[in-house]
């Protein structure tokens, strides 16, 4: 059983990403009671990520193991407090002494509830209630709710509550007193050091870390899932360093969460407001690159969507990166996954020959498992159910992957170590391809990649399951690659696809998907310009020198990014020094 790891989500756009991360394992968790799934779920340690109790039917709960930090106002009309639908009502009276009228004010009117997650908790107790017919109408009605997210712009969520379909610990979930979503100033990297109600936050946020850690007979280590631009990345710079007194030896990784901001403009307001977001980022760069074991900047692509379509991209690529981490080698039809490892071993590869900044793409879904590789298998039943949709061949030439880090190349020349995941392939032949089959196609890969470079070969680590995505009715469609095949076919002896259910489409084959996370010395070009940014001469001093950096911390920080893009140039890998 592999060790449980602790995440953190620590500003809004990394909730948003966290609210579709534990979508994705809450339906991963679900559809491992489905015939089509159950042979594959002991593939998956789903107690990595998540605790586990028994509910008061004996059946088993799974709850995040997560801590969660947002601004007052950003849950929407959700509470994780056990108590929120029994606190009394004080318009109605009747509780006290008093007997005379009562009048309320309020600031604000409370958020309602999105719709999707009323469907949601009304399917919740209709499941309760054990009525066929109740069950049936509230899964289509949440059917319906589900397909609004995807094809209508009023519906698109306001808050990351209104799509989230699990609960969290309600001591767990924390917001910044005095600082309101949508009204305060947060675009810059001083606020939350100047706030003392910011700093009990983080100290409270600590806390719930240790409190989980308690839970736990071995810690792998911990996963942080940051805003790191504005006062958010201040806010997790001081998190981490107070992880990093607590929790010392244990691997961290820190997912550095952007979001897709529109061309910073000639002058002006917006010009100004990029302008400081990049130094936000060079800044969080320099800083946590001292203290996390790996630092993962991910800003998704352009034409990905608004804020609910970018986060579920990013948090497909986070939740199939990280899939080494959770995998078993328990035996399945198709085979035991092979290649798993742990956040320790995972960083070591990765920070061994570079520093510790990695970059992280995605194919979803990922390509066929061609014929020859697949020696034969599936009877040659052209034309029978492949996941994800996809008639092209597995590829790590990139023209079909999402680069999820801005600025950087996978190109092969410039890889210096790297993790692929490949789960869920699906044969061309047809049917669900076994372990063996997926990675004999994906070392021919390899193979033939590493004959086009010559000199010093990128060190890979793969990482093969059988486990296709398990894709939550609130994922956006658009994003499975363009669609999911839509006709199933069954043919003997081959091992099908499992199926989900889809708003609008009915049971189609789930999709499998290719992470990378590469260590890349293009970082230099990154690294080289964050530090220009810094420079005495640059625009940036004076506003660094407002965050509360002076002129001698400034230039080490810039020294800093220096010093990491240094150990790029000169790396037998990079032409361009």
């Amino acid at each position: 059983m592999a060790a449980p790891l602790i995440t953190l989500q620590l500003g809004s756009f990394a909730n948003w990403v966290g609210a579709h991360l534990w979508n994705l394992q809450d339906e991963a968790i679900a559809q491992s009671a489905q015939p089509d799934w159950a042979g594959l779920s002991a593939a998956v340690d789903h107690t990595v990520l998540c605790a586990w109790s028994e509910d008061r039917h004996g059946g088993v709960r799974y709850c995040p193991r997560s801590v969660v930090v947002d601004l007052s106002g950003a849950l929407g009309g959700v509470s994780f407090s056990p108590d929120a639908g029994h606190a009394a009502d004080p318009a109605a009276g009747g509780g006290g002494a008093w007997g005379g009228a009562v009048e309320v004010h309020s600031l604000r009117p409370a958020a309602a509830k999105g719709r999707y997650r009323r469907e949601l908790e009304a399917a919740a107790a209709a499941a309760d209630g054990g009525d066929a017919r109740a069950l049936a109408a509230a899964a289509a009605a949440l059917e319906a709710a589900a397909l609004s997210l995807h094809e209508e712009e009023a519906a698109q969520p306001k808050f990351w509550t209104d799509y989230l379909q699990v609960d969290l610990r309600a001591a767990a979930t924390l917001t910044l007193p005095g600082a309101w979503q949508g009204l305060s100033a947060w675009d810059g990297w001083a606020p939350a050091e100047e706030s003392s109600s910011s700093r009990d936050t983080a100290e409270a946020a600590v806390e719930q870390v240790r409190r989980w850690a308690e839970q736990c007979d071995k810690l792998q280590g911990l996963q942080v899932l940051a805003d790191d631009t504005g006062g958010w990345g201040a806010f997790s710079l001081g998190v981490v360093q107070e992880l990093r007194e607590q929790f010392p030896s244990h691997a961290l990784v820190y997912w550095a969460l952007r979001e897709q901001q529109p061309p910073p403009s000639t002058g002006g307001g917006d010009g100004r407001r990029a302008a400081r977001r990049l130094l936000s980022e060079a800044v969080s760069m320099s800083e946590v690159t001292q203290l996390a074991s790996l630092y993962v900047p991910l800003t998704a692509p352009g034409g990905a969507g608004g804020a609910f379509q970018r986060a579920a991209l990013l948090a497909a690529g986070i939740d199939c990166a990280t899939l080494p981490l959770r995998c078993t080698g328990a035996d399945t039809p198709a085979g035991a996954a092979v290649g798993s490892t742990d956040l320790h071993s995972l960083h070591h590869l990765l920070s061994g020959q570079a520093p510790n900044l990695a970059a992280l793409a995605l194919q979803l879904p990922a390509g066929l498992v061609p014929d020859a590789a697949a020696g034969g298998g599936g009877g040659g039943s052209g034309g029978a159910g492949t996941g994800g949709g996809s008639s092209e061949a597995l590829s790590l030439d990139g023209s079909r992957a999402q680069l999820l880090t801005a600025g950087v190349e996978l190109a092969p020349e410039r890889c210096l170590a790297e993790s692929l995941t490949l789960r869920g392939a699906a044969a061309r032949a047809g049917g669900l391809a076994s372990v063996c089959q997926a990675r004999q196609a994906l070392d021919a890969q390899l193979l033939q990649r590493q004959r086009q470079v010559s000199g010093r070969p990128c060190v890979a680590h793969s990482c093969v399951t059988p486990v296709p995505v398990a894709l939550p009715l609130s994922f956006p469609s658009g994003l499975a690659g363009g669609g999911v095949a839509r006709s199933v076919a069954r043919s003997a002896g081959v091992l099908p696809v499992p199926l989900l259910s889809r708003p609008g489409a009915g049971p189609v084959p789930a999709p499998g998907a290719l992470s990378r996370l590469t260590a890349t010395s293009s970082f230099e070009r990154v690294l080289s310009a964050a530090a220009r940014s810094l420079g005495a001469a640059g625009p940036g001093r004076g506003c660094v020198e407002e965050w509360g950096y002076g002129a001698g911390d400034a230039a080490e920080l810039r020294e800093r990014l220096l010093q990491l893009a240094g150990r790029y140039a000169g790396d037998d890998c990079d032409d361009e020094a």
